[in-house]
């Protein structure tokens, strides 16, 4: 069943929503911008989710901001099934359309984890417009999605399932980890809960394979299960491809 998002009238201050955005811009920017910032927050629900249209607004709307919680947006184009992962700090545009032409893409949104995001409408982008500095850090995150998007390219390239896999979850883990949870020990807590099926779509390989490639890597003491299910990363991220490919020998 699709759910649609639930404006729920809050109103949320982005600057301290999001700190590395406030980072990202300079203090003087900040103490100023921070008094006005503010948009309306929207919140969805575990499930497959319909973007919302904004049809009246859309030329001057920036996107929603993802502040908490994890989507996967799935396209499928000429029967392949590929998958983006998006977690907190990334900017969405989901009424967007795809160019595939010739082909036709096939896309939808699916809500991992309860999700929190700041609506960037035509009334915020009007008053964030009168800090460049913070205008700038915003398209950087459209910027490094789009970036983040040749990394799955590139993992998804790597010779190797086992390989792929273990690129992946330590990028993901240190972009969004957890330390210190319960039942993680010395190792980082991935913080959405991963099936084997969305996996198989973001590194382009078969279900069953990323299913005995996990099995390997847990065997190796590379990867465990926290209690309640997530994935939970040891050891460290391989920095060069040597000690990489040593790693899942």
């Amino acid at each position: 069943m699709l759910r649609s998002s639930v404006e729920t009238g809050d109103w949320v201050q982005i600057l301290q929503a999001d700190p590395q955005l406030a980072a990202a811009v300079p203090a003087a920017t900040r103490e100023d911008a921070v008094v006005y910032t503010f948009a309306r927050a929207m919140w969805l629900e575990r499930g497959a989710w319909q973007a919302p249209a904004h049809a009246d607004d859309r030329a001057g709307h920036l996107g929603l901001l993802l502040l908490d919680g994890f989507l996967a947006r799935h396209v499928r184009v000429v029967d392949r099934p590929p998958a983006e992962l998006l977690g907190p700090g990334d900017i969405l545009h989901p009424w967007e359309g795809d160019h595939t032409e010739p082909f036709r893409a096939d896309a939808r949104w699916e809500v991992l984890e309860p999700a929190r995001l700041a609506v960037l409408d035509r009334r915020f982008a009007a008053v964030a417009g009168r800090w460049p500095e913070l205008m700038a850090a915003l398209f950087g995150r459209a910027i490094a999605r789009s970036r983040s998007m040749l990394l799955y390219l590139a993992i998804s390239q790597l010779v190797g399932v086992e390989m792929r896999l273990l690129v992946l979850l330590w990028h993901i883990a240190e972009r969004w980890s957890e330390h210190g949870d319960e039942g993680a020990g010395d190792g980082c807590v991935i913080p959405v809960h991963l099936t084997h099926q969305l996996l198989a779509s973001l590194i382009s390989a078969q279900r069953p394979t990323v299913t005995s490639a996990l099995a390997q890597l847990t065997e190796r003491g590379l990867i465990s299960r926290s209690p309640d299910g997530r994935l939970v990363m040891h050891g460290g991220p391989p920095t060069e491809f040597r000690s990489l490919r040593a790693a899942v020998r």
